[in-house]
């Protein structure tokens, strides 16, 4: 008896578990990720700290998400798009966030990878750093094995695109395009 009853509480927590997770789908929003271990990397001078971050503190401007594995091919994924958003658009006109999935990173580089968020964080500092210590987002938004994610939403936080894949030239380009659209309305 006793073990049918924590089969059964086994059983609703994991269902729970299941309604809490949502991927992510063109003309939706986002779905809610909460992180409150680790968070958005907070620079002053030469002092880091972190904060509990939310998905739901989106800007008021397009935005532009991406979500890797904190290893270094992971983090090329989406790295000639958001390089050639540095180049071709005013980084006033748009807002970018980068998650850091810590808990995919390689046995042994967590420091390694600390210290790479906070050197794009003094080379970026208008940009949203978040360390996801505990695989969240691959969690929550359903990310599979490829484990990762670029979303573009515009100014109220509706989904216009999304990959978990590398862009190629084409769609760099049409992605690019849309983003301008969307700083231009």
């Amino acid at each position: 008896m006793k073990y049918t009853r924590l089969i059964i509480v086994a059983v609703l927590c994991a269902q729970s578990l299941i309604a809490f997770s949502q991927a992510p789908a063109l003309s939706g929003a986002l779905p809610e990720l909460n992180i409150a271990d680790r968070g958005e990397l907070l620079i002053a001078g030469d002092d880091y700290d972190y904060q509990p971050w939310t998905s739901d503190n989106a800007p008021q401007k397009p935005h532009v998400l991406q979500y890797f594995a904190g290893t270094v091919s992971a983090q090329k994924t989406f790295e000639p798009f958001t390089d050639l958003l540095q180049v071709e658009l005013d980084h006033n006109d748009f807002h970018v966030t980068t998650v850091i999935n810590l808990d995919a990173a390689l046995w042994g580089t967590t420091g390694f990878v600390i210290s790479e968020v906070k050197s794009k964080k003094q080379e970026f500092p208008m940009a949203t750093m978040v360390v996801d210590a505990d695989g969240l987002g691959e969690q929550t938004w359903e990310l599979g094995k490829k484990g990762a994610l670029l979303v573009v939403m515009d100014a109220q936080g509706v989904i216009r695109f999304l990959t978990n894949e590398s862009l190629d030239e084409a769609t760099m380009g049409s992605t690019l395009e849309l983003l301008k659209e969307l700083i231009g309305s």
